[in-house]
């Protein structure tokens, strides 16, 4: 046997792109340090290492284990023309339906995750118009019929003016589960936009956001228990409005001896199951690659 090995392990290539120029190139997926890593290279660009999953064991029953036939969306948009992911739309060499669609509203953000694959920002302030945020609702619902899961996301989708109207159209349409993906600021600030959510019916608030390591150069997961103080007041402030049946005072002092009172709406919080950094936004806890 050779001396000189690889410190990884290879277990298979993969298509990717260049995350610069987006040309389609040939990478490697290799086992290292117990996680999972795409390697490639662009040949004007370099070599880039992409962390894929920090669980080599969950990434490989992924792979190997939980499988089942692809399902199909009810209409394919995109004819195949250049081969994906360049036709992406989906088109019909797709291999799967649209099991949980973001409908981002808008570009623009309170905060700026290094992570956030969307690169949202306060200083990105487009929002996308009602009309247009409509045709993509009605798509979502000509591709899947009742689709299974709908995010209205961003950016930060609570900031756009006409958030509301939005969520409207999303509840009158058959979708099975619709959240509102947040970074929760704007709950935990605004006491009047925050009741208005609260005595909203049908859907979830799913909070999500960066955490920063202390004493550490990188970015670490923790659990809600130690969210930041804007993430926990969010919290704090649908919990204390449905307990007081929206009178935020009066929910404080109720909460006391209510502790495990469930919010009234159905913005019942699914209460931070994804709150890492390397996960940015709206990626499984486990396996944070998108395709």
């Amino acid at each position: 046997m050779a001396e000189r090995v690889r410190p990884y392990l290879f277990y298979d290539v993969a298509m990717t792109i260049c995350s610069h120029c987006f040309r389609k190139l040939e990478g490697k997926i290799v086992f290292q340090d117990d996680k999972v890593f795409l390697l490639k290279r662009c040949p004007e660009h370099g070599a880039e290492r992409v962390l894929v999953a920090d669980d080599v064991d969950y990434y490989r029953r992924c792979r190997e284990v939980f499988l089942k036939p692809p399902e199909m969306p009810q209409v394919y948009n995109t004819p195949v023309k250049w081969g994906c992911p360049y036709d992406c739309g989906l088109c019909t060499d797709h291999e799967q339906h649209s099991c949980l669609t973001l409908v981002e509203l808008t570009d623009s953000c309170n905060l700026r995750c290094p992570v956030c694959y969307a690169g949202s920002g306060p200083e990105r302030t487009e929002h996308r118009p009602l009309a247009l945020i409509e045709k993509m609702l009605d798509a979502v619902v000509r591709n899947e019929g009742k689709p299974d899961v709908v995010h209205l996301s961003g950016g930060e989708p609570t900031l756009h003016p006409d958030f509301f109207a939005i969520l409207k159209m999303a509840k009158v349409r058959p979708i099975r589960h619709l959240m509102v993906n947040t970074n929760g600021l704007r709950i935990a600030q605004d006491e009047e936009f925050t009741k208005r959510l609260a005595g909203i019916e049908g859907f979830e608030v799913y909070l999500q956001f960066v955490l920063r390591a202390r004493g550490a150069a990188g970015l670490a997961r923790r659990r809600f228990a130690r969210s930041p103080p804007a993430g926990a007041r969010a919290v704090e402030q649908l919990r204390n409005l449905h307990n007081a049946g929206g009178d935020p005072q009066k929910g404080t002092e109720r909460r006391r001896d209510r502790q495990s009172d469930r919010l009234r709406a159905h913005a019942a919080l699914r209460a931070w199951r994804h709150a890492s950094a390397d996960s940015g936004r709206r990626a499984p806890r486990k396996v944070r690659s998108r395709h």
